[in-house]
């Protein structure tokens, strides 16, 4: 049915410029009650790293954190604090992501954290997730953000092969990080890791010691991520796509037997419930703080500068940050896609505008067995999973 497969959902989307309402003013915005009790995330994000890795072209950059970045990030969190929407909305996640978060010191990191908890409203079950590595997560620092509240860890790992290792660019051996894995799943939270596969010379056998590995270590879950060839990236050409597809189903037809399930088109779970990505699959407002960090409140989309010396000035002039005010409708794209990403298809069927295309479109689905029903909603099969991706860009353009 498909030829080419979309592999990331940054790709899957079409221009949303249509639902953009335009430039308005952060502080204004915000000093307004909130009007709704839906919860919120924040994402807190660190753009640095020790090492660039071949396959990685995230906002970061080669360099160790500045000295005040986190105090930075503590004045911006109590800038935010005092807006009135901000004030009155509960917050059910966090999520530092990267660059590489645990490049700040355990002193850093706790700064925030309390600041976090102090200057703002969480539900009684928050996830406090941090992205890392594996040799920046040293036992001192894990224990320190574990004390500080940290119940959920994910791990970019990519391959416990070592020459898979080698071609990505990752620091310290597959056994280390097989080990640091081990040590965490001990302590009582959450651990998720990233795989890669389909790169070059990855062969089937190693994919199955990959997969065995995080099925012996009881892995809450791991996303899954077929190598895409960026021209930002320096690493070599992923293999073919029959391969990727083989690679896919193997993943997905050995993890399911060991009693994981798809919980996104790139993640597959057993005690994870990854609260952070499925409130913003639901449309859940997303309060950005860090330099290259991007969120929307309020229907208000904010985006940081990644520029450090930018950044910092947007803090010290914090009544005239901008940002992008969008139309209602947008919340309704953003659900749209997010049905797909937690595999179905959407639900509103009310935004297409020629339902007689979506019904022939449908209809296709449903004959390939991308999609079956269940309980009067329509989700993705496995085969549907694979062209995940693919299905939310075809159903976006009838709407």
């Amino acid at each position: 049915m498909f030829k080419e497969r979309i592999k990331t959902h940054h790709s899957a989307m079409g221009d949303g410029k249509k639902h953009l309402k335009g430039p308005g003013n952060v502080y204004e915005l915000l000093s307004v009650s909130k009007d709704d009790t839906e919860n919120a995330v924040i994402y807190i994000h660190v753009p640095f790293c020790t090492k660039i890795c071949t396959f990685c072209n995230m906002r970061r950059s080669l360099q160790a954190p500045t000295k005040e970045y986190a105090d930075l990030i503590v004045e911006e969190i109590r800038e935010y604090s005092k807006l009135e929407y901000v004030k009155n909305t509960v917050f059910d996640a966090v999520y530092f992501g990267g660059g590489t978060p645990t490049t700040l010191s355990s002193a850093d990191l706790t700064k925030i954290l309390r600041t976090l908890k102090a200057e703002l409203t969480f539900t009684e079950e928050a996830e406090f997730t941090v992205e890392t590595t594996v040799t920046q997560l040293q036992e001192e620092k894990w224990r320190t953000l574990i004390e500080e509240g940290v119940n959920r860890f994910s791990l970019g790992v990519q391959t416990f092969n070592e020459e898979g290792r080698k071609l990505m660019g990752r620091i310290g051996s597959g056994e280390n990080a097989y080990e640091l894995l081990k040590a965490l799943k001990q302590m009582s939270v959450t651990v998720s890791m990233d795989l890669i596969y389909n790169y070059k010379g990855q062969s089937m056998e190693d994919l199955y010691e990959d997969l065995d590995k995080i099925i012996a270590l009881d892995l809450d879950g791991f996303s899954m991520y077929s190598l895409i060839d960026m021209k930002e990236t320096k690493i070599s050409e992923a293999q073919g796509q029959d391969n990727d597809e083989k690679m896919f189903f193997a993943i997905s037809e050995h993890m399911e037997k060991a009693g994981y399930r798809f919980l996104e088109l790139t993640k597959m779970v057993k005690g994870d419930s990854y609260r952070y990505i499925m409130n913003r699959h639901a449309g859940a407002d997303t309060l950005p703080l860090g330099a290259g960090a991007g969120g929307s409140m309020r229907g208000v989309a904010m985006m940081n500068p990644i520029n450090l010396d930018e950044y910092k000035d947007s803090i010290l002039n914090f009544k005239k940050r901008m940002g992008m005010e969008f139309l209602p409708s947008y919340k309704d794209i953003v659900c749209f896609k997010g049905d797909i990403q937690t595999i179905r298809l959407p639900r509103n069927t009310e935004l297409y505008k020629d339902k007689e295309a979506y019904m022939e479109m449908l209809h296709k689905l449903t004959e390939n067995e991308m999609v079956c029903k269940k309980n009067n909603e329509f989700y993705l099969t496995q085969k549907g999973v694979y062209w995940g991706n693919t299905i939310s860009r075809e159903l976006y353009n009838l709407i």
